[in-house]
């Protein structure tokens, strides 16, 4: 049975976040939610990949793939994001009139390698000055992990270290890459869990030997993430700023106060009418899995 989000003491998962850079919200959705969930990120990634020129999908190192996902292909779209402890822990951190902004799945094959750790994005001014986070990355996986599945690693507590570094303000190199892989953790996710993470917290996929195993990931920001737009942009010149895409009717279909939290374009009038839904979130350090030396 899911989890009444009422038990979940918000301000301490927000404090677990400031401290180790990423949380769990355990079991605050059916699983019969991530079952749908599986079938449907399955849909969306074999339309992905029929698409002219492999532009549906962000290679993220050899076997790994990185899309874009409709929302409104996913049946347990608006139960995500209205689920209760994913709405205040996003207003404790981000504010009242914080943005949905991403929806995408990461899919490991089987044979996928071990990644080498990163970033999501380089670290922005707020973050640097101030301690202040302005994003948070909401991961839902499809499946229950086992290790030989190439769970999640994270090395907690590294979203506040400074990254100057780093290449393109996102991979360690040399010797401190090697000290951030002893630090490494692994997480093994089950259905009906979420994770809660900052994209800066240092992670990586590790060596798949089991099943396809793809994660939900929801991307949440605060209005001043807008100011991130310089920094991200000085070191990613092919970045391109997230929002979600969907139809007209599938908008309008929409809880008006959830309409209010979501940066979208509309991209079709109806659902039948949508177009190859392509994905230019690509990480170059990540596309043949290469670790930035």
């Amino acid at each position: 049975m899911p989890r009444s989000a009422t038990e979940l003491d918000v301000a301490k998962l927000s404090q677990d976040i400031y401290r180790d850079g990423i949380t769990s919200l355990p079991n605050i959705l059916p699983v019969s939610w991530a079952d749908a969930l599986d079938e449907d990120m399955g849909q969306q990634f074999l339309r992905a990949l029929r698409i002219d020129k492999g532009e549906g999908v962000a290679f993220r190192g050899w076997s790994r793939y990185y899309l874009e996902l409709y929302p409104e292909r996913l049946r347990g779209f608006v139960e995500l994001v209205t689920n209760h402890a994913i709405v205040e822990l996003s207003r404790e951190m981000l504010g009242d009139r914080y943005e949905i902004v991403e929806l995408g799945a990461d899919i490991p094959l089987p044979g996928a390698p071990e990644q080498p750790p990163h970033r999501d994005f380089p670290l922005p001014e707020p973050t640097r000055l101030h301690r202040r986070l302005t994003s948070l990355a909401f991961n839902a996986s499809s499946v229950d992990v086992a290790p030989e599945m190439g769970p999640f690693n994270v090395a907690p507590g590294t979203h506040f270290d400074d990254g100057t570094e780093f290449k393109a303000g996102m991979f360690p190199v040399g010797e401190q890459r090697e000290e951030y892989i002893k630090r490494m953790v692994p997480r093994l996710a089950t259905r009906g869990s979420v994770s809660a993470r900052s994209g800066l917290t240092l992670h990586r996929g590790t060596q798949n030997n089991g099943r396809l195993r793809p994660v939900a990931i929801l991307g949440v920001v605060s209005q001043e993430d807008r100011a991130h737009s310089a920094t991200t942009v000085e070191l990613l010149p092919n970045y391109v700023a997230p929002t979600l895409k969907m139809s007209r009717a599938y908008y309008e279909s929409l809880p008006d106060d959830l309409k209010g939290h979501l940066r979208c374009e509309i991209v079709a009038e109806t659902t039948a009418d949508l177009p190859p839904l392509k994905t230019l979130h690509g990480i170059e350090g990540l596309m043949m899995g290469k670790a930035p030396m």
